[in-house]
C-alpha cells in the first residue's frame, strides 16, 4: 500500500488518531484492517465535522 505525502507532515499523528476511532467506532480493533468500503463512511464524518466547525466559527464571529 502506498502512503500519501500529507501537505502536512504533522497532521500524520491526528489522521491516525482519526482512524482509530472510526475503526473503534466499526467496532475494529486495528484501524489498518478497515475495508475500503469504509472510505466513503470516512470520509462523510470527515465532511461532516468540517461543517460543524464551519458552522461554529460563523457563529462565534
Amino acid at each position: 500500500m502506498a502512503k500519501n505525502k500529507l501537505v502536512i507532515p504533522e497532521a500524520r499523528q491526528a489522521l491516525e488518531q482519526f482512524k482509530t476511532e472510526v475503526a473503534h467506532e466499526f467496532g475494529v480493533n486495528d484501524p489498518r484492517s478497515l475495508a475500503s468500503n469504509h472510505t466513503g463512511y470516512i470520509v462523510r464524518k470527515l465532511v461532516e465535522m468540517g461543517e460543524k466547525q464551519l458552522i461554529n466559527n460563523n457563529k462565534n464571529n
